[in-house]
């Protein structure tokens, strides 16, 4: 399966943005365009669309914590990349391209320099935890944004 990730233009933007969740999902995952829209508010994002065959099939987001300034309280760890958002449509899932979005993030998280990365998650009925161990990542015991619900896993990249 050739899967291509890009920049999402102005000619793409309501084809991605269409794209939507599982019924279950709404309200786990942030729908396409808010995160365009926050994504030009943080410094070091990084989002790209994933397609298929001339197809948006989903989102990925990232963030370069080292873009923001050291006197800069944020929340995410500094020396991790931070996958912010991943988002594949409902017609998609279940075919592998959240996996490819994965190998994605890890290689950008390997250009950028970082040793791992990291992510939020929920713990909430038909949670992405299980998704994400399958990738690698291991829940830390970390919760963020203070809310008990949103857990830190981490994933560490081995050449």
């Amino acid at each position: 399966m050739v899967v291509e990730f890009r920049t999402v233009g102005r000619d793409d933007l309501e084809a991605v943005c269409a794209l939507d969740v599982a019924p279950e999902q709404v309200g786990l995952v942030t729908p396409n365009v808010m995160t365009m829209a926050e994504a030009q508010f943080e410094r070091g994002a990084l989002v790209r669309a994933m397609w298929r065959d001339g197809k948006p099939v989903g989102l990925l987001a990232m963030l370069r914590p080292s873009a923001y300034p050291a006197e800069q309280d944020i929340i995410i760890r500094r020396d991790l990349a931070y996958v912010w958002r991943l988002m594949v449509g409902k017609g998609f899932q279940g075919q592998g391209f959240g996996f490819l979005a994965m190998e994605e993030a890890r290689r950008t998280t390997k250009e950028w320099g970082y040793p791992g990365m990291s992510l939020t998650v929920g713990s909430t009925p038909h949670s992405a935890i299980p998704f994400y161990e399958k990738c690698g990542f291991r829940l830390t015991g970390r919760k963020l944004w203070n809310d008990d619900n949103e857990l830190e896993m981490i994933r560490w990249i081995k050449d």
